[in-house]
């Protein structure tokens, strides 16, 4: 008689990672109502769903939050290029208190791997929009997240309406890290005109100064006020 081999049994380590399929948002808002809110093994799909929020430029925070909340319960499944991406995704929602709301749910040992991502941030909470596009060239991260450009300029340019009336079209190239000619694209979009007595200088805005500007909801958003103080003192920077 033949001695027939014992069957190999494959250990679950070595069977094939299954590659969960693309969900939409409405699909992630239902799976996210339940239990799985709080199951490991939810992770994968939402960890694909946070590479499909970098590659199409949308963006879930709940989503996003889910994650890190799942990372604080389960640390062994803590991926720190994830957090990393989680934190690039809350930057370009500025000027949201996204970005803050994501640091407080990262154990405080991980925060030192996330230095590049936090240092931007900084540089956008403080006004300081040169240094920012001056450490942007120089960092990799961004190149992530599609659309990163636009969502900068767009924040840049809500604060530079509501601390200004009108300022200089150099300074706005600067501010906005862009050339003349892509200027006068942006300003024609954000309806931002020449001022009639110096064709050098773009009107950003109408608004009269002198009315009580609309406090915020949330407590931790930065007022219209913090950003005009802090846009004036680091404009030049």
């Amino acid at each position: 008689w033949l001695k027939r081999k014992p069957a190999r049994v494959q250990s679950p380590r070595s069977l094939p990672r299954v590659v969960p399929r693309s969900m939409s948002p409405a699909e992630i808002e239902e799976l996210l109502a339940g239990g799985a809110r709080y199951d490991p093994a939810t992770l994968p799909t939402l960890e694909g769903y946070l590479e499909e929020q970098l590659k199409q430029g949308t963006y879930d925070l709940d989503a996003n939050l889910a994650i890190l909340k799942l990372y604080l319960l389960f640390p062994d499944e803590a991926k720190v290029d994830v957090m990393e991406s989680i934190l690039l995704k809350a930057l370009l929602a500025f000027p949201a208190a996204d970005f803050s709301l994501c640091m407080y749910q990262i154990a405080e040992k991980y925060h030192q791997g996330l230095g590049e991502v936090v240092r931007l941030a900084q540089q956008l909470e403080m006004a300081k929009f040169k240094a920012f596009w001056k450490m942007a060239a120089d960092t990799e991260i961004l190149k992530k997240a599609t659309g990163w450009q636009d969502s900068v300029r767009n924040f840049i340019a809500g604060v530079v309406t509501a601390t200004y009336r009108s300022v200089r079209a150099n300074e706005l190239t600067d501010l906005l890290n862009m050339d003349a000619g892509q200027l006068e694209k942006f300003a024609k979009a954000r309806n931002w005109t020449k001022s009639k007595e110096d064709a050098g200088v773009l009107i950003v805005s109408n608004a009269s100064f002198e009315h009580k500007p609309v406090k915020p909801k949330e407590p931790m958003h930065m007022s219209l006020d913090q950003y005009r103080s802090l846009v004036s003192a680091a404009v030049y920077a």
